[in-house]
């Protein structure tokens, strides 16, 4: 296993491979138009964070956010075709990463941000992931999908952007459990901003 984090430039470059192989090569710009939005909040967190006293890991935070959505390559989305349910996007992408030989934490965030906090044993016991919770542990993990979870295709700016919280909360509103770590994820990234963030 690599102890390196891979640039920017090779998760691009695989991005690209994977993408055609799966004929969905259109899904690249847009995810990572999603990722640079992604990057962009995460850095203004963790910036606020930092002049806090929270250490974070401002590297490894960064190729998370560009890796983390590395899964859409295989499963495509409704930017390109979905070729499989986007709850399997993560695993995808974890999947890839390991094959890869990325270090550990970097496989890692691909199954963490799922729906803003991770998923549930309940969701990974149906996709195949065990019995067993992946929900964002570290503080880089939690920022990134706080991060993910505000991030949305604006049709009218045709592009990715932020939104306010109340609207990615309300997409998980069916799934309670999930609504409830959602929420202490949100209070989680007010303390270590300082209730600082928009």
């Amino acid at each position: 296993m690599l102890k390196k984090l891979p640039s920017l430039l090779q998760v691009k470059s695989l991005m690209k491979k994977i993408a055609k192989e799966n004929g969905i090569s259109e899904q690249v710009d847009e995810t990572w138009d999603h990722e640079t939005v992604v990057w962009n909040f995460s850095k203004k967190i963790a910036n606020l964070a930092i002049k806090n006293g929270y250490k974070i890991d401002l590297d490894f935070l960064k190729i998370g956010c560009y890796i983390h959505d590395l899964g859409r390559m295989i499963s495509g989305s409704k930017a390109s075709k979905e070729l499989q349910p986007a709850i399997y996007h993560g695993l995808r992408g974890y999947e890839l990463a390991k094959k890869m030989k990325w270090p550990e934490k970097i496989a890692r965030v691909c199954i963490r941000h799922m729906g803003g906090v991770g998923q549930t044993k309940e969701v990974n016991k149906k996709i195949g992931l065990g019995n067993k919770d992946t929900l964002a542990k570290t503080i880089e993990e939690k920022i990134l999908a706080y991060s993910d979870c505000r991030t949305f295709f604006n049709v009218e700016k045709n592009k990715a952007d932020i939104y306010p919280f109340k609207i990615s909360y309300n997409r998980f509103k069916a799934y309670p459990r999930v609504g409830k770590i959602l929420m202490k994820n949100k209070e989680y990234i007010d303390k270590i901003t300082g209730g600082k963030l928009e």
